[in-house]
């Protein structure tokens, strides 16, 4: 996703990134694979320790769901993994939970009150030092609205419909914790068309142009994810959900994060800045492209052009637990 993809350093993907975040958070300008608007006055509704972000001055409706920003009323994720790796359970609930809670940060143009209880208690804040600290930390979080504040950058509040498809490839043991490689469906989230009233346009085309500003690749995201279960404060950290994390709501209805925290998260390169690891080989990009739901014909139609409707959203999948009454 290009709201979620971060650490890239290369030039031609932080162009893409730039121009995909424009299109998310209209009127925004994205930076290095991270997205959303910034601003100055805590909102209450965030946590404690929350970054700083200002209330738009749109108003903004109260959602129909609970932990789920109004502008984002008619988008929702659809996730798929390999066989073997269940998505209700273990650290996938985990990366379920900050995956989405990035993107819909970013859908709400910096805005971390959507982002799910525990986000930012299992996510440490961006690395201050790129010249010591690898690229997996510099954007484990999204910017704020203070940061793209001082860009001088406005909030529009735009709503977005559509699907994200997200497909976790590989949950691998690594140390004290696992790392993952998950592909992320960049063609299916629509916002409506600047100036065709009406219609709707995907968030990684031009939204005046409705074209590609580069290739296919741009269709299909990839980000590596490393968490681990030895957080620095055990006495913070919840114990892991009861009960499969699945169901008909779009977000959960408390903290899902348990005993995870993140460590490093990238969708460019992997390592200290000059010595990078591309998390991106061919091999990997194929088979990304082959988890997603839409064929590449289907991606290309669905991403490029203008469109009467946005696609379907249908039900969130897996889904979270509905609220018990």
């Amino acid at each position: 996703m290009a709201p979620v993809r971060q650490g890239d350093t290369t030039t031609k993907r932080t162009d893409v990134s730039s121009n995909n975040l424009r299109h998310k958070c209209r009127g925004l300008l994205a930076l290095v694979l991270t997205v959303v608007v910034a601003g100055c006055q805590l909102n209450s509704s965030e946590e404690p320790g929350s970054p700083p972000s200002v209330k738009s001055s749109v108003a903004k409706p109260a959602s129909q769901f609970l932990n789920w920003p109004s502008n984002a009323d008619d988008f929702r994720f659809h996730w798929s993994a390999a066989p073997g790796i269940g998505l209700d359970s273990g650290p996938a609930i985990a990366i379920r939970a900050y995956m989405e809670s990035y993107q819909l940060v970013n859908l709400s143009e910096g805005d971390f009150s959507a982002a799910y209880p525990g986000f930012n208690r299992a996510t440490p804040p961006n690395s201050k030092s790129r010249k010591f600290d690898p690229i997996e930390r510099w954007n484990l979080r999204p910017m704020t609205r203070d940061e793209l504040k001082a860009a001088g950058l406005k909030s529009t509040n735009t709503p977005y419909s559509g699907y994200q498809p997200i497909h976790i490839l590989s949950l691998e043991p690594r140390g004290d914790g696992f790392r993952a490689t998950v592909c992320t469906g960049e063609y299916s989230t629509y916002e409506g068309a600047p100036d065709k009233p009406g219609k709707y346009v995907s968030t990684t085309a031009v939204a005046k142009t409705g074209k590609l500003q580069y290739g296919d690749w741009q269709l299909v995201g990839i980000q590596r994810i490393e968490l681990t279960d030895k957080v620095l404060d055990a006495a913070a950290a919840p114990g892991s959900p009861a009960g499969a994390q699945a169901g008909p709501m779009p977000a959960p209805s408390g903290d899902v994060f348990g005993p995870w925290s993140f460590t490093g998260s990238s969708g460019g390169l992997w390592g200290l800045s000059g010595e990078g690891e591309s998390i991106d080989p061919p091999e990997i990009r194929k088979q990304c492209e082959d988890a997603m739901p839409d064929d590449a014909a289907a991606r290309k139609a669905m991403a490029t052009g203008f469109h009467d409707a946005p696609p379907p959203h249908g039900d969130p999948i897996p889904g979270w637990p509905a609220v018990r009454g």
